[in-house]
């Protein structure tokens, strides 16, 4: 096995993301915000702008648009010297309404037929994929069409081979796919897996899981031989479990601004944590970049490593203290 070049390399799609200001909705903007949004490159920017080494591969539109989302990750540090060029392509388009209790959120997908979505999965440099301490994934990608399905799973099957870490978040997209094809997709790929992340409610609406946290993430992780889980609990933070214990961490306080990508600031916070030290030290860094990346508004999250080792360190919050 050859010494791994990146810390982590992750692969998917990364949608234009237009929203409303805050305060209006879809149907009364007369101007719409224009961020980038995608999980996997969500968690490749917070990752990057952790100190980690990072690298992100998709199929852009050889168009201003495919620039734009390109420039937006490059900038950050992450390495996209193998994102794939298409000539008369698309890029996926994403709506979001910022919702305010009692209103939720509204997402609208224009995504059908995007430059990603036609993949050929001979197009994706495997080795390069395989390069990296771990391979990160979502279920997100198979979601968008039969030939990014069997990449992804190829993918899966060559970094595990070559004696990588792949890392699952399991990212349940409803309007994409009906729960019975995702379970059988992501069954497929377990066995390929060391470590699988994802909401408890996705857990629960795709396997059907019972009971309390700890006891659900036991049984479904001796069910399907996973050497490691990390679930989400929304307000009561996260929890592992690691074949022997249950280990949990509060969530960390915060004004959210906007809620879309703390998922996966949670997931790069959980990396940069277990790369670093273990699987605790990993829960309290992905509840702490979470909170910070729910202050601002868009997808990305801004928070650097000072910003997270601060709070991380911290035994207590004053959003009122001025940084000078």
């Amino acid at each position: 096995m050859t010494q791994p070049t990146l810390d982590a390399v992750t692969w998917g799609e990364t949608m234009l993301r237009l929203s409303p200001p805050e305060g209006f909705s879809l149907e009364d903007a007369r101007n719409l915000e224009v961020w980038i949004g995608g999980a996997e490159s969500n968690m490749a920017i917070a990752l990057a702008r952790l100190g980690k080494r990072v690298g992100w591969v998709s199929r852009l539109p050889a168009n201003p648009l495919g620039r734009k989302i390109h420039g937006e990750i490059a900038r950050h540090g992450v390495d996209t010297s193998r994102v794939i060029w298409a000539e008369d392509a698309r890029a996926g388009l994403n709506f979001i309404e910022t919702g305010a209790a009692p209103r939720p959120n509204l997402v609208l997908y224009d995504r059908a037929g995007s430059a990603i979505a036609n993949l050929r999965p001979e197009e994706l440099d495997y080795e390069y994929l395989a390069s990296a301490s771990l391979l990160h994934l979502t279920g997100v990608t198979p979601a968008l069409s039969s030939s990014c399905r069997e990449a992804w799973l190829t993918s899966a099957q060559k970094a595990h081979a070559a004696g990588r870490k792949v890392v699952l978040d399991l990212n349940y997209r409803a309007k994409l796919w009906p729960p019975q094809q995702a379970r059988e997709t992501l069954r497929a790929v377990f066995p390929h897996v060391h470590l699988v992340l994802g909401a408890l409610r996705d857990l629960r609406l795709l396997f059907g899981v019972e009971g309390e946290p700890e006891q659900a993430a036991a049984d479904f992780a001796k069910a399907h031989a996973l050497p490691l889980l990390v679930l989400t609990l929304e307000a009561e933070g996260a929890l592992a479990w690691d074949g022997n214990a249950a280990l949990r961490h509060a969530a960390f306080p915060a004004q959210v601004a906007d809620r879309i990508g703390a998922g996966d600031a949670f997931a790069a916070g959980f990396l940069f944590g277990w790369q670093e030290r273990d699987v605790a030290y990993g829960l309290r860094c992905g509840n702490a970049l979470a909170a910070l990346q729910q202050t601002l508004r868009g997808d990305v999250s801004w928070a650097t490593r000072a910003d997270l080792l601060e709070l991380v360190e911290s035994s207590e919050v004053d959003p009122r203290r001025v940084k000078r």
